[in-house]
This record gives structure tokens, C-alpha cells and sequence, in this order.
């Protein structure tokens, strides 16, 4: 399922797709590297760890027929590129910076599931923000692990958590290729603050009920808390605070609405850890208390 290697390689790591359907490994490239063009029949997601260097590729030939256009192949530390099933490419390394990386794919004859991956998540190289709020270096780190135990418990986890990194992507992308993925690999510090602000904004959808701090979603955006602050306010209108209890608080009128959960759960469901911050933000938002919300909306 796994190769794990920390030595340094001239050629690539085979592929090696287990019986569940799941193939991980960790590649660590030295300055004499050379991979031959090659292709496999689902999805590869990379994680550039170290150096920089290429993917080269076909890839306007790859988004022939979806919406927008392959990213810029260049890639350096901090890069994702997800090469879709059936495409011929291989991984050049810039002179004198080889590159290390983190690899994954699952095979969806197997897992099921994922047979949409290439429609759901933009093929080529992913919004690097995208992958700093997701964590991706730390998933494919646990992965890595759960991959090299030799348990049955630790494979069905391993599994579970692959399909969490590309369900996490997939949700992130919204569905639709990302127009940010089109930006060179020189822009990509150089975005302005609303591109930022716009990523996270995406991310937070989806997130909203994790313990969250703004000191956090400002190292996220790479900006200081001052700057993200101003420019969050500036793009919502409002404050990181008051826009994360809106969200939450709607997701909480949702449950009340639509289920019969007890408050409690609900509260916690929604991102609140304190049941008191729940009752006191609820009923500023809405002029309330939580039960009586759900009887006027039954």
C-alpha cells in the first residue's frame, strides 16, 4: 500500500496499488532524478514537501471539454497537483533543488465513491491557501502512518483517511474548477488580500463548527491579525466574529427547524462550546431563545 522511504531516489516509486484500493507513498528525490513518462489508470494527488521543479504534461489535453484551464505544471514547496487518470506526465526536478513529496490515489473500482473525484476537484495544480487551511501536509503525514500499519483497523482507517483529503478538496472547490488554479506558481504570493479573503470564505462554509481563532484564519491568509481584520471586514462587512457566529447560528436554526435534536447537541453541532455563548449569541441574532424559534418555525 505504502512506500515510506526517507531515502533519496534517481528513479520513481513504483506503483504499488493495494488490494483496498489505495496507494500512499513518500518519494524524496536526489539531484540525479529521472522519471519517464508514465500514466495510471485513476487519479495521483501530489504534495510537494521540498525543491521545486515541473509536472510535465498535456495538460490543456487533460481539461479538453470541463470548465477553465489547467494550472501552471511549475511547482515548489507547498503545491498540490492532482493529475487526472490516463494522463502521461512525468516530474522534472529543478537543477540543484530535488523535490520531495507526498503521493496518494485511491482507485475507484475499488472505492467507489471517489469514481467522480476528476469532476468534483479542478485537475493540475490547487490553490496553495486551499491546501494551508486543509491541513494537507499533517493529513498525508497521519496517512503515510495508518498506511505502513499492518492491521486491518489501521488499513480501513488509512482508506477513510484518503477519502477525507479529497472530500475535504471537493468541498473546498465547491464543484467547479477554481480560477485561482490558473495563476503562475510567481503569483502566488503576490494575490491580492480579496483572493485570500475569498479562499477562506470557501473554507469556512465547510468549517465553520471546528474550534476556530482569528489569530488562526490571519496565519491561514498570510497576512497579520491587523490586515486580516481590515480586509475581512472590508470584503463581508463585517467582523470575523460576528460573520462566523452568523454562519453558525444559521446551521443551528437549520437543525431546529428540521430535526429533533436537543439543544444541547445542536450547540455543539453548530461550533459552540459553551452552552451559555450558544443561548446568548442565538438570542442576539434572533431575538429568541432556541425552543422558541422552533415552535414559531414548526
Amino acid at each position: 500500500m505504502t512506500v515510506d522511504s526517507t531515502q533519496r531516489r534517481s528513479i520513481p516509486v513504483p506503483e504499488t496499488m493495494s488490494n483496498s484500493g489505495l496507494w500512499v507513498f513518500e518519494s524524496l528525490h536526489d539531484e540525479s532524478f529521472s522519471m519517464a513518462e508514465t500514466e495510471h489508470r485513476f487519479p495521483k494527488l501530489l504534495y510537494i514537501r521540498e525543491g521545486a521543479g515541473e509536472v510535465a504534461a498535456n495538460w490543456a489535453a487533460a481539461v479538453d471539454g470541463a470548465t477553465g484551464e489547467a494550472a501552471s505544471p511549475d511547482c515548489v514547496a507547498g503545491d498540490c497537483i492532482l493529475i487526472p487518470a490516463g494522463l502521461k506526465h512525468r516530474i522534472v526536478d529543478s537543477p540543484r533543488h530535488p523535490i520531495s513529496l507526498y503521493g496518494m490515489a485511491i482507485d475507484p473500482h475499488k472505492i467507489t465513491p471517489c469514481a467522480e473525484i476528476e469532476t468534483m476537484i479542478p485537475i493540475g495544480k490547487l490553490p496553495r491557501q486551499r491546501m494551508s487551511l486543509l491541513n494537507i501536509e499533517r493529513r498525508f503525514r497521519r496517512l503515510l502512518y495508518l498506511a505502513s500499519q499492518p492491521s486491518s483497523a489501521s488499513t480501513l482507517s488509512a482508506i477513510a483517511a484518503a477519502i477525507e483529503i479529497f472530500a475535504q478538496l471537493a468541498l473546498a472547490s465547491g464543484g467547479q474548477l477554481a480560477a485561482a488554479q490558473s495563476a503562475p506558481s510567481s503569483d502566488l504570493d503576490e494575490r491580492q488580500p480579496s483572493d485570500a479573503i475569498d479562499e477562506y470564505l470557501l473554507w469556512l462554509e465547510f468549517n465553520f463548527f471546528e474550534q476556530l481563532t482569528v489569530d488562526a484564519a490571519a496565519n491561514a491568509c498570510n497576512m497579520s491579525r491587523r490586515k486580516f481584520t481590515n480586509d475581512f471586514r472590508d470584503k463581508t462587512g463585517k467582523t470575523w466574529l460576528a460573520y462566523l457566529n452568523e454562519r453558525r447560528i444559521d446551521h443551528a436554526k437549520t437543525l431546529l427547524r428540521n430535526t429533533e435534536s436537543k439543544v444541547t447537541s445542536i450547540a455543539f453541532q453548530s461550533g459552540f462550546e459553551e452552552l451559555s455563548t450558544f443561548y446568548r449569541t442565538f438570542n442576539r441574532l434572533t431575538g429568541m431563545r432556541p425552543l422558541d424559534y422552533r415552535e414559531n418555525t414548526a
